[in-house]
């Protein structure tokens, strides 16, 4: 059968040729009527068949590090790594290492057929579905802590339209952040001295704003450290009554409730 001449519509493949002067041929087709011009040539390739597409990246969800960081990025650091061990549990400089030089590569794809090349080959997601400058790490990370490990707070303090990616790269710091990198959390910082009865008092009715000594009295008095979240933060986290009872439950017996729930919801992840 000529595919030139085989009707696009439903396959006949015995068309009546229409022939008019100075225009170009077209065919009617014997049985439905369509009428068409024949396609273009075929090439050289065309008994090849489809082209070849790219193999999927390989899945990484049993690898140690998809905990922390997106596929795409534990393939890039595998790759990397070549034979060299990397590890499981990152500390800080490292992870933020990884985390900057894979948004390089993503910055480099867009411009560099090599970058390009090899993002592709790495990444499950296109590379025009990507934000083009994703929050960096250590953004991330103070937005979680100043939000107490909210994630959705975190999302909504980083902004932006990209909020699927947002949230999934807060996920996986806050991920880091509850495991590998609690070290570097505020509620395992040192306990801060005991505030002043009166100056936890005076906080009752919480003022319309804070001087930075009634913050450190405040933060003091709720979590034992007097730096670390902030003080938007934990409003929005925690709204004022429930701030006003924990401030009322430290002064009659010592406990401090919402970093008893801070702590707890990290060690749930």
């Amino acid at each position: 059968m000529d595919t030139l001449l085989t009707c696009v519509q439903c396959g006949h493949p015995h068309p009546v040729p229409i022939k008019r002067p100075l225009r170009p041929l077209r065919y009617s087709c014997r049985s439905c009527g369509a009428l068409y011009r024949p396609g273009p040539a075929p090439s050289a390739s065309a008994g090849a068949g489809p082209p070849e597409l790219p193999a999927p990246p390989e899945p990484v969800a049993d690898d140690p590090l998809a905990a922390y960081l997106p596929g795409r990025m534990v393939r890039w650091v595998r790759e990397e790594a070549g034979p060299e061990p990397v590890p499981e549990a990152p500390d800080r400089a490292t992870l933020a290492g990884w985390y900057k030089d894979f948004d390089a590569l993503t910055a480099a794809a867009r411009t560099s057929p090599e970058a390009r090349a090899r993002f592709d080959r790495l990444s499950e997601i296109p590379l025009d579905q990507l934000p083009a400058k994703p929050p960096a790490f250590s953004k991330v990370c103070a937005a979680l802590h100043a939000t107490c490990y909210d994630t959705r707070l975190a999302v909504a303090r980083l902004g932006g339209q990209d909020e699927p990616f947002v949230l999934e790269r807060v996920t996986h710091l806050r991920r880091w952040l509850a495991t590998a990198g609690r070290s570097t959390t505020w509620p395992e910082a040192p306990q801060a001295a005991e505030p002043a009865r009166e100056a936890v008092e005076g906080l009752l009715t919480l003022p319309a704003s804070f001087t930075t000594e009634q913050v450190r009295t405040l933060f003091t008095a709720l979590f034992g450290v007097d730096k670390g979240p902030s003080l938007p933060g934990v409003r929005d986290r925690f709204g004022d009554e429930r701030i006003q009872r924990a401030l009322l439950t430290y002064l009659e017996t010592g406990d401090r409730p919402l970093r008893r729930l801070v702590r707890d919801e990290l060690d749930a992840r």
